[in-house]
C-alpha cells in the first residue's frame, strides 16, 4: 500500500481504491444482466401483441425505449440504445430494428408479436441481398412514391407547426422579460 499523502485529491483517490478493492467481484451472466436492468414501470404495457403502428409514429430515443420495453420487456442497455440510434441516424428502418429485436434470442424468448412486422421485415431483408436487393428496393420506392410524397408533405407541415410553436414560446418569454423590466423601471426608487 502507498504511504498517505497530504494532497486531498490523492487521499480521496486512495480511499476510493481501498473501498473498490473491498467490494466483491461482479460476475456478469445473462441472469445478472437481466436483474441489473431497471424494473419496468407499473403502467408499462405488458402485452405480448402489438400493432406496427404503435411504433412507427414514435421517433429517436422514444422509439428505441419503446421498442426495447415492448419487445424485450426491459430498458435498452447503453450499447443497444447507441447502436439503434446510430442505425436510425444512418437512415436504417424502424422495421429493421424492430425485426432484429424480435428475432434476437432474447426477443424470441418473450414471443412478442407485432402485427404487420413479419412481412415488412422479410421484405427489408430481401432488399439487403447483394445486387438484386438494390433493384427490389428501387422498384418498391418507385411504386410507393405517391405515399412517400404525402408523408413528406405531412412532415413538412408538422415541422412548420413545431417551428411556429417554438417561435411563439420565444416571443412569450421575451414579452415576460420586457414586462418585468418595465415593471421594475416604473417602481419608485426606495429611500
Amino acid at each position: 500500500m502507498k504511504p498517505e499523502t497530504s494532497d486531498p485529491l490523492s487521499r480521496l483517490q486512495q480511499e476510493i481504491r481501498a473501498e473498490a478493492a473491498a467490494l466483491p467481484e461482479f460476475v456478469t451472466t445473462e441472469n445478472t444482466r437481466a436483474s441489473a436492468m431497471p424494473a419496468l414501470a407499473l403502467d408499462h404495457p405488458q402485452r405480448l401483441s402489438y400493432a406496427l403502428d404503435d411504433f412507427l409514429h414514435v421517433h429517436n430515443d422514444e422509439f428505441v425505449e419503446l421498442a426495447y420495453r415492448c419487445v424485450l420487456k426491459r430498458a435498452p442497455d447503453p450499447t443497444g440504445q447507441l447502436t439503434a440510434l446510430q442505425r436510425l441516424a444512418a437512415g436504417d428502418s424502424k422495421i429493421a430494428i424492430l425485426g432484429d429485436l424480435c428475432t434476437s434470442a432474447e426477443g424470441r424468448g418473450y414471443g412478442v408479436r407485432i402485427a404487420g412486422l413479419a412481412q415488412r421485415y422479410r421484405f427489408w431483408r430481401l432488399t439487403r441481398l447483394p445486387l438484386i436487393g438494390a433493384v427490389i428496393e428501387r422498384l418498391a420506392l418507385f411504386w410507393n412514391l405517391p405515399e412517400i410524397a404525402r408523408e413528406q408533405r405531412r412532415l413538412g407541415q408538422a415541422l412548420a407547426q413545431h417551428h411556429a410553436a417554438a417561435d411563439l414560446a420565444d416571443l412569450a418569454a421575451e414579452v415576460a422579460r420586457l414586462r418585468a423590466q418595465v415593471g421594475a423601471e416604473r417602481e419608485p426608487p426606495r429611500t
